[in-house]
């Protein structure tokens, strides 16, 4: 059985409301009278209707004054009024109720049949209009405990994964620690070299676990700053010979994945250590220089770039087996992206990769031929 719904009836005359409450008289319906427009504005806000049935003439306030009263509150302007009356039936009276806000313009004496129906619509478009108000009500409960569930379940996550990003910084510091330790008790000069080679590989992979553990966004690397933080890294590993070389960096703002991050900063790591070691033999002074940018929504351009002796004419880049030249074109193909070696005045190496999905198989090419690494 339904619950029951409120329906109001407002009638200056007594027998008018006598009749309308004996058409109307229903098990599920509660029906409240109302002789004047201040009784029924009381009603209004004590109680919610399905539906008014109004009588336009009434005395001090009119039906239909009453009526725009009753839609001019926020909380009954939806209410449905039927307008009841004797005596207004010209066209323009009816096109005047309406405009009033009715959703029926009834003549007296009414059917009773038809006021019971039309009565009966509006009463069960209140219903469902309250049983979806509850589903939604439910729902929207049910939807704020599993969005608060998925938050806490997310702010679990980012925990355990900034968690794991230190642990993996840590872990690789201390191997990084262990190979610099066995790096000075090494007395050759070639092998200590090679130990610190893998020592900086392994450092600049810590310094991407190091940016992520940091960073609000676990998933990316904001790859301006690693640079930055890379390159005066390696500058100050490098001490004595890097102190005469100037460092240029023009870095833009880049996020990328954690496994674009990785290989960049390798890359990087491989043309700053060569060019340092290299580049500038017999030579007072010269300059390094960085540039990061976007040349498209998804490609991501990096331009290592140092004003040294450049590459010898008899050596293929391409084809050297120094190790780090070899990582430069692993890396890049781990990227699928593509590299450009330009030799001229100096060295220039010019490297495009997606920012998001990797796309290109590892092209590389050359302007001129190059130096050793």
């Amino acid at each position: 059985m339904n619950d029951p719904v409120n329906i109001l009836l407002v009638d200056d005359d007594q027998r008018n409301l006598d009749v309308l409450e004996s058409v109307l008289s229903m098990s599920d319906y509660r029906l409240f009278r109302a002789r004047t427009a201040d009784e029924a504005l009381l009603a209004l806000i004590t109680e919610e209707f399905a539906v008014i049935v109004l009588d336009v003439r009434m005395p001090d306030v009119s039906g239909l004054e009453l009526a725009q009263i009753i839609k001019q509150r926020k909380k009954t302007q939806h209410v449905p009024i039927i307008f009841l009356t004797a005596y207004y039936q010209e066209d323009k009276d009816v096109l005047h109720g309406y405009g009033a806000g009715a959703v029926d313009y009834l003549s007296k004496p009414v059917n009773p049949m038809i006021l019971t129906s039309k009565v009966a619509v509006f009463v069960d478009l209140f219903r469902k209009t309250r049983a979806l108000a509850a589903m939604n009500s439910v729902m929207e409960t049910e939807i704020a405990s599993q969005l608060e569930q998925l938050k806490a379940s997310l702010a679990e996550k980012d925990t355990l994964l900034k968690e794991i990003h230190h642990r993996v910084k840590n872990n690789l510091q201390i191997i990084s620690s262990l190979i610099s330790l066995q790096a000075n008790k090494i007395s050759d000069p070639m092998q200590r070299r090679l130990f610190q080679d893998t020592r900086d590989r392994v450092k600049s992979m810590a310094l991407v676990h190091e940016k992520l553990y940091q960073s609000k966004d676990l998933g990316r690397v904001e790859m301006a700053e690693y640079a930055r933080q890379l390159m005066n890294d390696l500058f100050q590993i490098n001490g004595a010979a890097a102190s005469k070389i100037r460092l240029r960096l023009e870095l833009e703002p880049v996020f990328v994945p954690v496994d674009v991050a990785i290989p960049c900063g390798l890359i990087l790591n491989e043309l700053t250590t060569n060019a340092i070691r290299h580049a500038f033999d017999g030579r007072p002074s010269g300059e390094i220089s960085v540039r990061l940018l976007t040349s498209s929504p998804e490609t991501v351009q990096l331009t290592f770039a140092d004003d040294g002796r450049g590459f010898s004419p008899q050596q293929d880049w391409r084809s050297a087996d120094t190790l780090g030249l070899q990582l430069v074109r692993m890396l890049t193909d781990q990227l699928q992206g593509t590299i450009n070696m330009i030799n001229g005045r100096g060295t220039t190496f010019q490297l495009s990769f997606s920012r998001f999905s990797k796309g290109r198989g590892m092209q590389v090419s050359e302007s001129e031929t190059g130096s050793p690494a």
